[in-house]
């Protein structure tokens, strides 16, 4: 056998595995990794199908039966709460209006509703505002007492809510330390917050503001230096540069602050069962009453729904602001 035999066999021995006992073919081993693959694959996809069934199961289910209820359908899976609640409105043929009429005919209702969007308006509005104004006024004219503020805009995160909301009634309250205050300047009743629409505001501002004041620190650091130093350069005031440059870099970022905190407020229970007054309520206190208190498991399921849609239009706004081109950063 000649040299080049020898040394082209050993080459195929290397490469292909020939001559080598028990070794696989090439073949086998590229079907065996792609038959691996493929279940770890099928695995990965059946992983990510869990949170959509979860989803559907826990949330859609319900929410059919709930719209099944609101439309007056009471027999089937909603047999049982329909003999025990009051106030039912039974469907005849497809479905009956009857439950939502009655209750935007009625004007507590509708001052519910007013109330409840007045909040989470000027709530988000307010949380974006604060948080942008510490944010980027620290970028620009970086200082130790805001620093300081930002580090005090982040501690309600680590305060539960319930805590939080019980201290700021007993602080707002006729006999807490904001009227006190104002008693002493010869203001009567003058810094009473608890039990109004003015304290929910406030309280849900205070509860809301970390998430904002985080997202938008971490948007505000990944800002190049160069525009700002070009604004700077141009003569241009700290206002005009977090209104021209800063605010259309961080436009997604400041979409996302504001509807994420909308929705907040708008779902929220603790703060305004505590905080806010007898009436009008937000929506979400309303709804548990008309369960609990009023037995009106059909009068609940619209104001779920109306619920529902108010933050269906809020996603809405985050798809629109989403959706809005990002100016490139330097």
């Amino acid at each position: 056998m000649s040299e080049t035999s020898v040394s082209t066999e050993v080459a195929e021995a290397v490469v292909g595995g020939a001559g080598a006992p028990g070794a696989p073919a090439p073949r086998a081993r590229r079907s065996r990794r792609s038959a691996e693959g493929g279940s770890r694959g099928g695995l990965a996809g059946l992983l990510g199908y869990l949170p959509v069934a979860f989803l559907l199961v826990f949330g859609g289910i319900p929410i059919v039966f709930s719209l099944l209820l609101m439309f007056g359908h009471l027999g089937g899976p909603n047999a049982a709460i329909s003999e025990l609640g009051q106030g039912e409105i039974p469907a005849h043929g497809i479905g009956t209006l009857g439950a939502i009429t009655q209750l935007f005919e009625n004007a507590s209702y509708r001052q519910d509703i007013f109330a409840t969007v007045m909040v989470f308006v000027v709530t988000a509005a307010v949380v974006l505002a604060i948080a942008a104004l510490l944010t980027f006024w620290h970028r620009l004219r970086p200082s130790k007492p805001l620093a300081v503020l930002q580090f005090l805009a982040v501690i309600p995160l680590f305060i539960p809510v319930v805590i939080a909301s019980f201290s700021l009634w007993t602080f707002w309250g006729d006999r807490g330390f904001t009227n006190s205050l104002a008693q002493l300047a010869g203001w009567s009743n003058g810094l009473i917050f608890s039990g109004r629409i003015q304290g929910v505001i406030l309280a849900e501002t205070w509860v809301s503001l970390p998430f904002a004041v985080l997202l938008l620190r971490a948007g505000v650091a990944s800002l190049g230096d160069s525009s700002l130093d070009a604004g700077r350069d141009a003569g241009a005031r700290p206002f005009t540069i977090a209104r021209r440059i800063m605010l259309p870099q961080l436009r997604r970022e400041c979409t996302v602050v504001f509807c994420f905190t909308a929705v907040g407020a708008l779902g929220s229970f603790t703060v305004p069962y505590i905080v806010g007054p007898s009436s009008p309520v937000m929506l979400g206190v309303d709804a548990v009453n008309t369960y609990t208190a009023y037995n009106q498991p059909q009068q609940a399921a619209v104001i779920g729904f109306t619920i529902f849609v108010l933050a269906a239009l809020i996603g809405c706004v985050y798809a629109l602001g989403s959706r809005s081109r990002r100016v490139g950063r330097g």
